[in-house]
């Protein structure tokens, strides 16, 4: 059954550029107030764009943050005032970046990300770079996962999981990498020449909509600061 959205498309063009306004709000920002206005720009777009559960655990945290900041950390010790404050402000400042890189890779596939940096026309380093971690972290999970159930298998306590799972995760995230990059390579991205792809990108009307909308707001929340 299919998602009811108000918009059932993003541009991976207009996702890029909606996580670059997101980062610019991020250094421009004076307080965390504004990061949490930045955020709910984000969770406003993942609820137009159908993202219903990712947009309500980015609610929780935003509301969680504040709670901590208003109510708990008050009522804690010096040392620990000296600390964790600090943290979840800086947590509360990146939130709109990590929000917008969310929605970006929620709305596009892999495919239509790489193509449309090549319609950017950015640095063929880069596009390199991007591809090869883009498909690097799913992969990553996916060990990581495997890892769990094998040691659910054989039993091992929660006191030795710690080292079963990072000296095999490290171990499978060197071999991951060499063989996304062999991949890569297998497949011509470092042929010099002009790449060509099956997959059409069509910038629409509600993306350059939302690119606007989303460009002014985080502006006003700039400037209004």
């Amino acid at each position: 059954m299919n998602k009811i959205t108000v918009i059932n498309h993003l541009d991976p063009r207009a996702g890029l550029w909606l996580l670059l306004m997101a980062n610019i709000g991020m250094f421009c920002q004076k307080n965390s107030e504004q990061g949490s206005m930045l955020s709910g720009i984000f969770l406003l777009l993942m609820l137009v764009y159908g993202l219903y559960k990712a947009a309500c655990k980015g609610i929780v945290l935003l509301v969680s943050f504040h709670l901590l900041l208003m109510y708990v950390f008050p009522q804690c010790p010096t040392w620990m005032n000296m600390v964790f404050p600090v943290l979840v402000n800086y947590s509360l400042r990146m939130l709109p970046c990590f929000l917008a890189g969310l929605l970006l890779l929620r709305t596009s596939s892999m495919q239509k990300m790489i193509a449309a940096m090549y319609t950017l026309h950015l640095p063929q380093g880069f596009i390199i770079a991007m591809s090869t971690t883009l498909r690097y972290f799913p992969a990553l999970k996916e060990e990581f996962v495997h890892i769990n159930a094998a040691m659910k298998l054989q039993n091992i306590s929660w006191a030795s999981r710690l080292e079963c799972t990072v000296v095999p995760l490290i171990v499978s995230a060197v071999n991951t990498s060499d063989e996304i990059a062999a991949a890569a390579v297998a497949r011509g991205i470092e042929n010099p020449g002009k790449k060509t792809s099956e997959i059409t990108l069509h910038m629409g009307i509600s993306d350059w909509l939302i690119m606007i909308l989303v460009t002014f707001g985080i502006l006003i929340v700039v400037i209004a600061g």
